[in-house]
């Protein structure tokens, strides 16, 4: 179960007295200050325990609570018969005029306590995500290529996985702490399938025959579903699916569901909720190629001047020739998203024209460009 603010004190019997739509955010880690600003030494997602020594007036308290919350710290739990009898009303005020999760801590309850049990919370978590990269093995192994149908079929039957598959790829800030929420969202619909991050994508494998005596699932509106349940908790999601194929095909359905998540990407405004093979468009010519050596051999012919021409430099150029292509040739915004200037852009790029004989004003040269970064993708 993933640490929050609410699950840690509804632990412990006590009592959120502002921020209770805050406090379902994920708790990274539990620290103890008496410093007035501690920011400098915290990431964000801490929850703070303070018996607030230094914050003898209201004007340090306001400021104390606008520190914490600008710097998207979890929480504060205020330890209460140190230096305050109670929680001091200016810093209750700040909290409840920012929505930031604040409790009160008596003095009965030792600091100790709260952040033994955080930290058993913590290690579960570990535990979970161990396990949970673990079983990316095994769709690491079976995006190989290399298993056997009834190898495959074996490998996936553990998790209520039968002879279809489904996959399910979501883009999200923070794969590792959405996992938890994809899984639960699972286990809530009773719907078997494995949990696993795969190359930046958060996604879920899935038997979508549904559960015996169930209708079969529609994994768009099953990955919609899950969709909503991310953006509540994680912001912006995006959210893509596969349709259903034999278990055998699953490495076709995972570059499915990743391709048409990387189609829509590219589409203005008009992007559908959850992508599906309606939204391929020309990855689909891709997609259609079921022999990687042929793939890699095409993607060689079109990249291999600029890897091979420039050593440990042509990584940079090949990344450079992504970012351009992908910004649609516009020299500001593709050096803003490399953070180089744009004259070292147009360097790069006159460079990759050398080296591979090819010009950036043919459209059919763009068109092979395109065509080979993500071939090369699609073959790893």
């Amino acid at each position: 179960m993933e640490l929050t603010v609410a699950s840690l004190i509804g632990e412990l019997g006590l009592s959120l007295v502002s921020g209770q739509e805050a406090a379902q955010a994920h708790v990274r880690f539990v620290h103890s200050t008496e410093l007035a600003d501690p920011i400098p030494w915290l990431k964000g997602g801490e929850l703070l325990l303070s018996t607030g020594l230094q914050l003898a007036g209201p004007k340090a308290q306001r400021e104390f609570i606008d520190r914490l919350a600008d710097h998207q710290i979890a929480g504060l739990g205020f330890g209460t018969g140190f230096a305050h009898r109670r929680v001091p009303a200016a810093l209750l005020a700040a909290a409840r005029k920012r929505a930031f999760p604040l409790f009160e801590v008596p003095y009965e309850l030792p600091f100790i306590a709260i952040t033994e049990r955080a930290f058993a919370h913590l290690l579960d978590e570990r535990y979970e995500m161990l396990q949970r990269n673990m079983v990316g093995d095994v769709l690491s192994e079976a995006l190989t290529g290399h298993l056997y149908p009834e190898d495959l079929q074996a490998r996936l039957r553990p998790f209520g996985i039968g002879e279809q598959v489904a996959v399910l790829a979501f883009r999200t800030p923070d794969p590792s702490a959405a996992a938890a929420t994809v899984e639960r969202t699972l286990a809530s619909e009773g719907v078997p399938g494995l949990v696993a991050i795969r190359g930046g994508l958060l996604c879920a494998v899935v038997d979508p025959t549904g559960t015996s005596g169930s209708a079969p699932l529609e994994p768009i509106a099953l990955a919609r579903k899950i969709r909503g349940e991310l953006s509540e908790r994680f912001g912006e999601v995006r959210a893509a699916a596969s349709r259903p194929a034999a278990t055998h095909s699953l490495r076709m359905s995972f570059h499915e569901a990743r391709c048409a998540l990387e189609a829509v990407r590219l589409r203005n405004g008009d992007a559908p909720d959850v992508a599906s093979y309606e939204d391929l468009g020309a990855f689909q010519l891709l997609l259609s190629l079921q022999d990687d050596e042929a793939l890699l051999s095409y993607c060689r012919s079109v990249l291999g001047p600029i890897e091979q021409g420039e050593g440990e430099y042509g990584d940079e150029l090949v990344r450079s020739l992504d970012v351009f292509i992908e910004h649609n040739g516009h020299w500001e915004k593709a050096a803003g998203a490399l953070f180089c200037h744009r004259h070292t852009l147009r360097y790069r790029i006159r460079r990759i024209e050398q080296l591979t004989g090819r010009d950036f004003s043919s459209a059919r040269d763009r068109i092979e460009f395109w065509l080979a970064l993500r071939g090369r993708e699609l073959a790893r």
